[in-house]
């Protein structure tokens, strides 16, 4: 073969070569982009199925929250229905204590009346000391009984202040100046020993008498007391310190 022939040879067999060659290199782009289209495609289904996951996961932290808000709402509802049971059972006691607030009041009035009628009669009974002061006390009690504008809680207190007022005369000793029992011109110097004795003494110191409980008189008493006496008295008014002292006392058959 000639020279020529082998080189037109060559030139055919080239342009063979790339005749055939240009599909290949087409499918292989087109391979390629397929590869690339894939790969997006995959890598966005990944962000998709990231975004999601994480899109359930705040769902699920939403759905728990929910639910520990319903149990606390549940919670304070129950706490609710415990107190107003509570209420309720509160109220209705309150309801049975007034229904019985006017028997009370009721009964009331009768025994703050015969008290302060017991608290008069011991006065007038008993050693007859302070009595216009002791007398005028009850007076006050049954005006305030009498007046409908007082509550009864403070008739009640005014009735057991007299008491205490009463029971308290029968402790110490008290000295007071006042009308002579039967000359009520002349003032003398009384001077009680609780409830057991009264006595008193004129200014001149010549009279001294005790109170006889047995028949509601005045009983002398010798002169040579009246050093004694004097000398309690001024115990009494607190102008000597506390000290044993030696009075008359009426023995009762």
């Amino acid at each position: 073969m000639s020279n020529f022939s082998k080189a037109k040879h060559l030139m055919l067999l080239g342009v063979a070569s790339l005749v055939f060659a240009s599909p290949a290199s087409a499918q292989l782009d087109s391979a390629m982009s397929a590869a690339k289209a894939s790969t997006a495609a995959s890598a966005a289904s990944q962000q998709t199925v990231a975004t999601l996951d994480d899109e359930a996961d705040q769902m699920v932290r939403e759905y728990r929250a929910v639910l520990q808000q319903k149990d606390n709402i549940a919670l304070f509802v129950d706490q609710q229905d415990i107190y107003l049971q509570s209420q309720k059972s509160e109220i209705e006691s309150l309801n049975r204590q007034l229904a019985t607030v006017e028997q009370i009041k009721q009964g009331m009035v009768p025994m703050m009346l015969t008290m302060t009628a017991e608290i008069e009669d011991s006065i007038k009974s008993d050693v007859p000391f302070n009595i216009d002061e002791r007398l005028a006390r009850v007076e006050r009690v049954k005006a305030v009984l009498g007046d409908p504008d007082v509550s009864p809680v403070e008739q009640y207190r005014q009735v057991l202040n007299a008491y205490k007022v009463e029971v308290s005369y029968g402790q110490g000793i008290d000295s007071y100046e006042g009308a002579h029992p039967t000359q009520p011109g002349n003032i003398v110097n009384f001077i009680r020993f609780g409830r057991v004795a009264l006595v008193y003494m004129t200014k001149s110191e010549d009279e001294i008498a005790v109170y006889n409980m047995d028949n509601k008189t005045w009983d002398p008493v010798d002169n040579g007391k009246a050093l004694e006496m004097r000398q309690a008295i001024r115990i009494a008014k607190g102008e000597a310190a506390p000290d044993m002292a030696t009075v008359p006392v009426f023995i009762g058959q």
